[in-house]
């Protein structure tokens, strides 16, 4: 027996969140030897080189004319990563991930306002329940939260703002263009976009990389980038943006999690309520998802 179109996006966008996670802890660690621009831009580089080489082995090899389809790039990840990561720089990575957390009500508000897609009383509870999770979890943030920058904070939620764009944009697309094409070519343009930036800050830059800094800029790319990306993009196409939305606060807990096995930031009793909050939310979502799946996709 097949399993459920809603059984499959709600595993995608869990994989996704997974990914997005153990990507951020690798970020963060690479950010001790490489700045930030330069950081992204070689995660840009592996995360677009992949999906290229994937769908050009899938039959789907990028076109030219795939440069509108890249478009929403320009939001994520070359806009919302770009002033995120920049923002990492400056606070914990718990910190950050829980600054993220306020991007699902961002999106169901503008999935409210643009798609017209109005929540019903079970969203609008796990949403609520998410939130004051991540209000719980950001309690007393962890070792150094005390001297965050405001500029960082505001870098985050900046790149909180074009994150949720970009859902809503990618959610309007999936309906005629196939999900590894649309994120394939979102990447790319992302891609040229930071590089430009890089190439025009840096004209004659100085590398000296080591096979340990390649190593962590290709496997955070792959996992921050390319595979949550597509794997959200795909459940994007099976589900509506407010219930993928509902997904998004399991990122700030597992990230809390690994961050405070491997990097030392830890959680106290307290904040552990708060991950128990937003765990019971983002597994409550098949329940709250009352959306049909969405028609076949038509390629263009």
């Amino acid at each position: 027996m097949s399993r459920p179109p809603a059984f499959l996006a709600f595993l995608c966008g869990t994989l996704a969140t997974v990914s997005w996670s153990i990507g951020s802890i690798l970020s963060k660690a690479a950010l001790c030897r490489i700045d930030p621009l330069s950081l992204l831009t070689g995660q840009l580089a592996a995360s677009a080189a992949s999906l290229t080489v994937l769908s050009i082995w899938s039959g789907a090899p990028p076109r030219l004319s795939d440069w509108r389809a890249g478009l929403p790039g320009i939001l994520q990840p070359a806009l919302a990563s770009s002033l995120s990561i920049f923002g990492l720089s400056m606070m914990p990575v718990s910190l950050e991930a829980m600054l993220f957390a306020v991007e699902p009500p961002m999106i169901i508000l503008l999935a409210w306002l643009v798609l017209s897609e109005v929540p019903n009383l079970a969203i609008v509870f796990l949403s609520l329940l998410a939130f004051a999770g991540v209000c719980v979890l950001s309690w007393g943030s962890g070792p150094g939260s005390s001297s965050t920058h405001e500029l960082g904070v505001a870098l985050v939620l900046a790149g909180v703002f074009f994150a949720s764009l970009y859902s809503i944009a990618i959610q309007v697309m999936s309906q005629k263009i196939d999900a590894l094409r649309l994120t394939t070519a979102s990447q790319i343009v992302a891609f040229a976009v930071v590089a430009s930036a890089w190439v025009g800050i840096r004209p004659l830059p100085t590398l000296s990389v080591v096979m340990d800094d390649i190593t962590l800029v290709v496997s955070s790319g792959l996992l921050l980038l390319s595979i949550p990306f597509l794997l959200y993009g795909m459940a994007l196409q099976r589900m509506s943006a407010t219930g993928a939305a509902l997904l998004l606060p399991l990122v700030p807990m597992l990230t809390s999690v690994l961050a405070s096995i491997f990097l030392q930031e830890t959680l106290t009793a307290t904040q552990w309520i708060g991950a128990a909050a937003v765990l019971i939310s983002a597994l409550g979502t098949p329940l709250a998802l009352g959306t049909r799946p969405h028609p076949g996709k038509e390629s263009i």
